[in-house]
């Protein structure tokens, strides 16, 4: 029977979906009675994560010293997870169970491609972003929705934003350096669609 592995397709993310799958790692080692003792400090995890979201923030003014720390950082936090994965994998012995309780994937789980149907870009002006669906045939009206993404275990209830006719949408009054995540709903004749994945952004 062949064991499963962890697989390091998080290094494939953005930035910003690779801090919350960083954080979802640390969420599910806190505590996992089958990880008591990772190789590496879930608080100098945490620390390294929080870094690279700070300096990923500075960055985005574009200037070549808060790019190059955010370099940095991100070399940083992406060889503690690197680590991280090597020693789950090395408790794990192939228990497919074991490794998906760690928050990694493994080799044996499916490829699932979701088509992109939302865009989030930042807005006009500080504190805001661009909502922005592909029109279809049939669809008449959007429903957008938002939640601030939570740094703990429990999760943020969504909050409705508005239902347009028009496919793109600014939602304004943000706050800056907090990492929100939009979904859209497409609503024809037949009724609302269910609300696409998450697509997350750091506010600036």
């Amino acid at each position: 029977m062949k064991r499963s592995k962890v697989v390091l397709n998080f290094l494939q993310l953005t930035i910003a979906l690779r801090i919350l799958f960083y954080r979802k790692v640390i969420n599910c080692l806190l505590g996992n009675a089958y990880f008591l003792i990772p190789s590496i400090s879930l608080d100098v995890a945490t620390a390294a994560v929080d870094a690279l979201e700070v300096a990923s923030i500075a960055a985005q003014d574009g200037s070549h010293l808060n790019i190059s720390i955010r370099n940095d950082a991100e070399k940083v936090v992406n060889e503690i997870f690197r680590n991280l994965a090597n020693y789950v994998e090395f408790i794990a012995l192939g228990d497919e169970t074991i490794i998906l309780s760690s928050g990694f994937n493994t080799s044996k789980q499916p490829v699932i491609n979701h088509k992109e149907i939302l865009t989030v870009m930042p807005g006009s002006h500080s504190g805001s972003v661009k909502l922005t669906t592909p029109g279809e045939a049939r669809v008449s009206a959007c429903a957008w929705r938002m939640r601030k993404v939570s740094k703990t275990s429990i999760e943020n209830e969504w909050v409705q934003i508005t239902i347009t006719t028009q496919m793109t949408y600014e939602v304004t009054g943000l706050e800056p350096g907090v990492t929100y995540e939009f979904q859209v709903s497409k609503i024809t004749p037949d009724g609302m669609a269910d609300y696409c994945l998450p697509v997350p952004i750091i506010v600036i």
